[in-house]
């Protein structure tokens, strides 16, 4: 269900071009919140999955 939603989401808030036909290739539907249990590798992992998927929006919470 989570897969699906993601897939969705994405396909309906697709930005392939702008305005001037410029690309975009990208989704603002989409944003991701890393925590700070997670470690730097998970961290880079998803980082790399979003914004391979078209997310602009992806923060990680730093350990203190």
């Amino acid at each position: 269900m989570i897969a699906e939603r993601f897939i969705s989401t994405r396909a309906r808030t697709w930005e392939d071009k702008d305005a001037n036909g410029r690309p975009l290739r990208r989704t603002l539907g989409i944003a991701v919140l890393g925590g700070a249990t997670l470690d730097s590798e998970e961290n880079y992992l998803m980082k790399k999955f979003f914004s391979a998927a078209g997310a602009v929006s992806i923060e990680n919470q730093a350990r203190i």
